[in-house]
């Protein structure tokens, strides 16, 4: 269990980064400097690098940080007793939830040309990751004849396309709360691989 002073320090970098995607939205990743972020926060320099090495670093931490919570909440889906249907539903359900709530972030990380070669690669390992663990519960589905689709592959491609293009026009000032949304487009995304026998 993190210790008060653990938990203070994550909170504090989680803010950061936050803060920088917020920038690299505003101002551009190459407009912006980690003096910029630092005065965004009343911050030295040097409290910013005690968390993160370089500029290129604090991006890749941006990912890594959705990333991380992505997976961890997808692999308790999986694990989870919920039916086949319910899983690719909650699935959905917090991708979306974690795209409008960090919302600046999405929108700097969906941008992986913008990592540079040296963090690349992990990049693309942590959303190939995520994406086996998300093409697993359409399988799945398909083995169990819930699901009925021609291409596996392409019905992935297709929901996350979908999920993640929400970070371009979501506002938390908009009509509709991001449970609405989330709820919404689960529902909506299941219903389009359902075997019509299926509930």
């Amino acid at each position: 269990m993190a210790s008060f002073r653990e938990e203070r320090a994550l909170e504090k970098k989680m803010n950061i980064l936050r803060t920088a995607a917020q920038l690299f939205n505003e101002k551009g990743y190459h407009g912006t400097t980690i003096e910029d972020i630092a005065n965004q926060m009343r911050l030295t320099k040097g409290a910013i690098y005690y968390y993160v090495n370089s500029k290129d670093d604090l991006l890749y931490q941006c990912h890594k940080m959705i990333a991380t919570k992505c997976i961890e909440q997808i692999k308790q889906i999986i694990d989870s007793e919920h039916p086949v249907s319910k899983k690719l539903e909650l699935a959905i359900e917090s991708l979306i939830l974690n795209i409008t709530e960090e919302k600046a972030v999405f929108n700097v990380i969906n941008r992986p040309s913008m990592v540079s070669e040296e963090f690349r690669i992990k990049v693309l390992e942590q959303r190939a990751e995520y994406e086996r663990y998300f093409q697993y519960i359409i399988e799945s589905g398909i083995e169990q004849g819930v699901f009925q689709t021609e291409n596996s592959t392409l019905t992935r491609l297709l929901m996350l396309g979908a999920t993640n293009s929400i970070a371009n026009w979501f506002s938390p000032d908009g009509q509709l709360a991001s449970k609405e949304i989330a709820e919404f487009y689960s529902k909506a995304l299941v219903k389009s691989v359902l075997q019509s026998k299926s509930c």
